[in-house]
């Protein structure tokens, strides 16, 4: 087989992959990507607010065997950034489930909470202190005080 014939092949196991892991969760508006041996489901804002597309992402992670979802915070050059982010297999393709999140910005810059439930901004381009993060809207109102 060649290996554009094996590409396509790995693709479409990918696709049909993730049409399984949809289809049996019953979750609409997703956003899914098939690469070679690999797909993406991203949870979209249309899905609900950070809650539900939290429980969501859950739901799918645990439907896919991944053992949990995870947080990232991430401060690059294009601002703040937080997803909730779970990896698993299905048969041999690696599912990757994303659910995006919505940092909570001051006329200063993003609000981060730290550690110990304290509240600070960072200025733009300064990464998270260690153990920080992003005060999102998976918080609900704590942004709004600041």
């Amino acid at each position: 087989m060649s290996s554009h014939a094996h590409g396509a092949a790995a693709v479409t196991a990918a696709l049909l992959e993730a049409a399984v892991l949809v289809e049996q969760a019953g979750i609409g508006d997703l956003v899914v990507t098939c690469y070679d041996g690999r797909a993406s489901i991203t949870i979209t804002r249309q899905c609900g607010d950070a809650r539900s597309r939290a429980a969501l992402a859950a739901a799918l992670a645990l439907r896919a065997g991944a053992p949990r979802c995870r947080r990232v915070d991430f401060a690059g050059e294009h601002g703040p950034a937080a997803w909730l982010e779970a990896t698993a297999g299905a048969g041999e393709t690696e599912i990757e489930i994303t659910a995006h999140l919505v940092v909570t910005m001051t006329p200063g810059g993003p609000l981060a909470a730290g550690p110990d439930g304290q509240h600070a901004v960072i200025s733009a381009g300064q990464p998270l202190p260690d153990g920080w993060r992003w005060v999102t809207d998976l918080d609900g109102d704590l942004g709004e005080a600041a």
